[in-house]
């Protein structure tokens, strides 16, 4: 491998890895809580690799739901990925050979990452791609590894209380690659619509009217719904690529994306439904899972999120997309970018002045440390840092 590909990749995914790892212990540790064995948190970060389906997984666990009310569960929480596979299917079509990792790979945080990063000219683009997300899902395996299998240890040395407040470097992460997707697309409207959707969408989960799982898909729905009313008559009317399509007679609206906007739409109702009464997903026996039915429902859940990753690319990778498919591609990346930051927010205590005066100056300060500096690791680093310092202080 080559030596600087790698430490270009460690650079990159840094962020993560201190997000990936420091949320990975609690995790283990929620595992082996829950009465199951340690082995069974990294197999988890393999078989259904997302980590907030996992933490849901086992919360559901814990309840003795049933199988059919996970896996509906996982399926809403995952189909988020449709629209991330969306916005890859041009970036990734090309690397055959590492697309089937690729598209199993993909995490909010690695669309982050792969969405944004310009590869040098030198390197195997796909090569690097599959890099970054082999090292991401690295990280969250080895966090959950440690969670489960050592964290005893490492309460009993006292070292757990130095990785308090590591964790906002996943939210410096989406800052700075927000802030990159902003001045790249030049769309800062499509940010801000993001950004407000997904700020009551968290403000609706605070209240204790919707549940979390459904905050970043149901953001993602309604952004893209009014982004389309705003820029789709435009995009439709000077864009190139509708001139090329139009020459090779294909329809704007192909029979396989009319079947895509039935199938989101179906699951958009379904989840309102499920979401709306998160008791139902939650109703199940009073004990937990034992431990044959929940590697059942870890296989089958597995399956399903891959499916929601694959789907995208099993219907457009060798059939000429639509132009929906092309508007999504150009709008959606900063207005995902924007959701996943305001979506970091849900767990602020905003009755507490100082936590919540705390995560906001951290946030404001990743912003204007990148727009000086324009350096990534610079402004994590140094937003992580201050927050971790503000938190112990305050």
């Amino acid at each position: 491998m080559n030596k600087k590909m790698l430490l270009l990749a460690l650079k990159a995914t840094m962020p993560v890895f201190f997000g990936y790892i420091s949320i990975g212990i609690p995790f283990g540790l929620l595992v082996v809580n829950a009465g199951y064995p340690w082995w069974l948190s990294p197999l988890m970060g393999i078989v259904m690799y997302t980590g907030a389906g996992q933490f849901f997984a086992i919360a559901l666990f814990s309840t003795g739901a049933v199988l059919s009310v996970i896996v509906l569960a996982e399926f809403l929480l995952s189909i988020r990925h449709i629209f991330y596979g969306l916005s890859l299917i041009e970036k990734y079509k090309n690397y055959t050979g590492h697309c089937p990792y690729l598209m199993y790979s993909i995490t909010d945080e690695t669309f982050a990452l792969v969405s944004t990063l310009k590869v040098p000219d030198e390197f195997d683009a796909g090569k690097f791609y599959a890099l970054i997300s082999f090292l991401d899902q690295l990280y969250w395996v080895t966090g959950s590894l440690i969670g489960a299998a050592a964290y005893k240890v490492l309460e009993t040395f006292n070292l757990t209380q130095y990785l308090a407040g590591v964790d906002f470097a996943l939210t410096a992460l989406f800052v700075v690659l927000a802030v990159e997707q902003i001045l790249s697309h030049k769309e800062i409207l499509g940010a801000a619509v993001g950004a407000l959707i997904c700020g009551f969408t968290v403000w609706l989960f605070k209240l204790g009217r919707f549940d979390s799982s459904g905050i970043i898909w149901v953001s993602i729905c309604f952004s893209l719904v009014i982004i389309f009313i705003l820029r789709g008559k435009n995009f439709y009317k000077n864009t190139k690529v509708e001139k090329s399509i139009q020459s090779e007679k294909n329809d704007a609206v192909s029979k396989e994306g009319f079947l895509l906007a039935v199938v989101l739409i179906l699951a958009f109702v379904v989840l309102l439904y499920f979401f709306s009464r998160s008791h139902n997903l939650l109703s199940g026996e009073s004990e937990s899972l034992g431990l044959t039915s929940a590697l059942k429902a870890i296989f089958i859940s597995g399956l399903v999120v891959l499916a929601t990753r694959i789907f995208p690319f099993a219907i457009f990778t060798k059939v000429r997309p639509p132009l929906f498919i092309h508007f999504i591609e150009k709008y959606a990346p900063p207005v995902i970018m924007t959701i996943l930051l305001v979506y970091c927010f849900k767990d602020v205590d905003f009755s507490s002045a100082s936590a919540c005066g705390i995560y906001f100056a951290s946030t404001f300060a990743a912003g204007i440390i990148h727009l000086i500096f324009r350096n990534s690791l610079a402004s994590i680093v140094g937003s992580t840092l201050l927050y971790m310092v503000l938190s112990r202080i305050f």
